[in-house]
């Protein structure tokens, strides 16, 4: 049964080939980066001399410039208009001697010049709210209501703004307004989206915690922005209420988006961030928030300075641009029936060696029940489920050796084995978690990399307990259940909570490292290309190759070391399960930590070698 369970294996292994290599083929063909920067940012640098401002931003980088619709709070900040809030807007009449009948509250607005027809959009947008009147021969426009929620009510985009802004050369992005700040008639807003589209003009940004249209209009708008052929940008890091929704009624033409803000990092660490997010993580736009802190002159230097070393530090097979979605794909009927049948196999081997031959069906056939409620039924959630499952075995079976024969030969043989078996589990959870949404990272992504930081390594624990204490788990338990707890009891398990909590926690986008570390990181990344993981080759797979030489001589320290050895396997596994990493980066990153975990593994034999003959034995 095990022969034919391994050649079911090895045949939906090539039904997923051809799925994998699509998935590669559409993140190594999108290369093309954009340089965004936000105009509200730029305009206060263009009083001077506007025409040199736009050449040097050119010439270091910029492709496009982001565009927000206009509000009253915006353009008296340009000094268009004059916004008098009724407090004021009362003193006001008082001193011109008038007598005029005001709400409580409210704003007044005088416009100073008609390079925005905001007349007219202020009476679109708020209707019967606004009131024009006389004072001193001119006029001006009242609105009642919250004064502050008026101002930020969005009024139309500035066309004239926009089409300076391409006659320069320039893409526009649209940045679309939180739908917080609109009111019923902002549709119009949202309508002149669609009709500004045209080849300067392709991508939208959403602003603020709720994209335009949130709760119930959202998927409309997304219909018929996609049908104007429009891309929507998703920064990293933050989503909007309703962007996922958003994202999928615009068939996931979606291109990932990183927020560079560069006050908030040194200048090297800013091009270090850049380069490594479109390298590393699909981010296809980088949005540059410029130097505001020093005088004006400083800014624009320090600014364009951090731009071109951007540009001189990525990769030369990238390409400055105009950036673009992936190429969609889609996984076949062939593939999908391949992961099915070859998980659950998977699974079936797994459970079977690991736990009980008894438990194994069961195993198995949950697993299939997954894969078909995921695939047929569509249930996404049964899917990601699998996905977990797999994650979670994987390390597990591939770190866990059935037997290891004594000598190099077996031990070299055993992480073959563990490598293989890592391998086929990775083969069939990115083809389980496949398409477009994936790779854009659309939503949720995969759910549970913390559990497979933590599940495989109790598990491990669990299986060779037994070999460190000399005894089976249960009555042991028993044992230390009836055994007084003490202060010793209470401080150890203070410490090894601590070091679980600081293992977790060091995990995934938001760990921590020491000074050091980050520099030897940004050593390994320069001479490497992409630096391998520190927890695999520096620990997990040289004490996984130790435990395999010595298992056989001293079976409790093999069994601590293939503790501290599933580290590396099961962040093996993590790698790809980060599905918005291009696959090329994380087979790049993995194949390091295998060979040079495997140099500094044969390095701790040779030293443990030398200590069994001279000090051990």
């Amino acid at each position: 049964m095990k022969k034919w369970l391994l050649f079911m294996m090895a045949i939906s292994l090539l039904l997923v080939a051809p799925a994998i290599g699509k998935r590669h083929e559409a993140e190594w063909n999108n290369r093309t980066y954009e340089m965004i920067m936000p105009y509200d940012e730029v305009e206060v640098w263009l009083q001077e001399d506007e025409e040199q401002v736009w050449k040097q931003l050119k010439e270091a980088g910029l492709t496009t410039v982001s565009v927000e619709a206009e509000t009253l709070d915006s353009l008296e900040k340009s000094g268009r208009v004059l916004l008098f809030r009724m407090g004021e807007w009362k003193q006001a009449l008082v001193l011109a001697n008038e007598h005029v009948v005001t709400p409580a509250r409210g704003i007044v607005v005088y416009p100073l010049d008609d390079t925005f027809p905001t007349v007219t959009s202020l009476q679109a947008t708020f209707g019967d709210d606004i009131k024009a009147m006389q004072v001193n021969g001119k006029t001006y426009y009242m609105i009642e209501g919250n004064a502050k929620k008026i101002e930020r009510v969005p009024l139309g985009y500035d066309e004239t703004k926009i089409s300076d802004l391409m006659t320069r050369g320039f893409m526009v992005v649209l940045r679309i307004p939180d739908a917080r700040d609109m009111n019923e008639a902002s549709a119009r807003v949202l309508q002149q989206v669609e009709t500004l589209k045209n080849e300067h003009i392709s991508k939208l940004l959403p602003t603020g915690e709720e994209v335009a249209g949130y709760p119930s209009d959202v998927e409309k708008w997304g219909k018929r922005w996609n049908e104007a052929g429009y891309v929507l940008l998703s920064t990293e890091f933050y989503e909007a209420k309703g962007l996922t929704t958003l994202a999928k009624a615009m068939n996931v033409h979606v291109v990932r988006l990183h927020s560079l803000n560069l006050e908030q990092r040194k200048p090297d660490e800013a091009v270090d961030v850049a380069v490594r997010a479109v390298k590393e993580r699909n981010i296809r736009a980088l949005f540059i928030r410029p130097y505001t802190s020093l005088d004006e002159q400083q800014n624009i230097e320090k600014t364009i300075t951090v731009m071109k070393k951007i540009v001189q530090h990525m990769p030369n097979h990238y390409t400055l641009g105009n950036s673009e979605p992936f190429a969609p794909i889609e996984r076949s009927y062939m593939a999908t029936i391949g992961f099915i049948v070859g998980a659950a196999a998977f699974v079936f081997l797994a459970v079977r060696s690991l736990v009980s031959p008894i438990i194994a069906p069961l195993a198995a056939g949950g697993a299939l029940v997954l894969g078909i409620a995921g695939t047929v039924l569509a249930i996404d959630f049964a899917l990601k489920a699998l996905a977990l499952l797999v994650a979670i075995v994987t390390p597990i079976y591939a770190a866990k050796p059935s037997s290891v024969r004594e000598g190099w030969r077996g031990t070299i043989t055993a992480y073959g084995r563990a490598i293989a078996i890592s391998f086929i589990g990775i083969s069939w959870i990115v083809t389980m978690l496949y398409g477009n949404e994936y790779m854009a990272y659309v939503g949720e992504g995969f759910r549970g990399v913390k559990l497979v930081y933590v599940v495989p390594l109790v598990a491990m624990i669990l299986l060779v307990l037994p070999s460190i204490i000399g005894q089976p788990l249960i009555p042991f338990f028993k044992k230390l259940w009836k055994q007084p707890i003490t202060i010793g009891h209470v401080v150890l398990s203070m410490f090894i909570l601590a070091l679980l909590a600081y293992y977790v926690l060091r995990s995934g986008n938001t760990g921590t490292a020491s000074a050091f570390e980050l520099a030897a990181r940004q050593k390994l990344e320069e001479w490497l290309y992409v630096r391998p993981r520190t927890k695999e080759f520096l620990l997990g797979f040289p004490a996984y190759l130790l435990a395999l030489f010595v298992i056989n001589k001293q079976k409790k320290l093999g069994a601590i070391l293939l503790i501290v050895g599933t580290i590396g396997w099961l962040s093996m596994i993590n790698t790809f399960t980060h599905l918005h990493i291009p696959l090329f980066i994380s087979f790049i990153r993995t194949v390091y930590s295998l060979g040079l975990g495997f140099v500094i593994g044969i390095v701790l034999i040779y030293v443990y070698e030398w200590a069994w003959k001279k000090v051990i034995r």
